[in-house]
């Protein structure tokens, strides 16, 4: 019996948004992972930086493949812990 699939949502901190096409380029590398949304964005309070809210479905996408479409694009970016931005 397949295990069902369930919603995962993860912050991704990002480096280098310095102008708003860099924004645009990460969220559109973060949808082209299959089942991706972007729920909310937050600017960091260092200037470039920014937290995404990101749902997934787990069977179809993780963590490490929302990181590489980012880091594909040339934005440092990295799974961040509950508080942290």
């Amino acid at each position: 019996m397949p295990a069902s699939a369930e919603e995962q949502r993860i912050n991704v901190g990002v480096a280098e948004l310095t102008c708003p096409t860099c924004s645009f380029t990460v969220a559109a590398a973060m949808r082209g992972v299959p089942t991706v949304e972007i729920v909310d964005f937050q600017e960091g309070e260092e200037f470039g930086t920014g937290t995404y809210v990101v749902a997934f479905d787990d069977q179809a996408a993780n963590p490490d493949m929302i990181i590489e479409a980012v880091l594909a694009n040339g934005y440092p970016a990295e799974v961040l812990q509950a508080g942290e931005s």
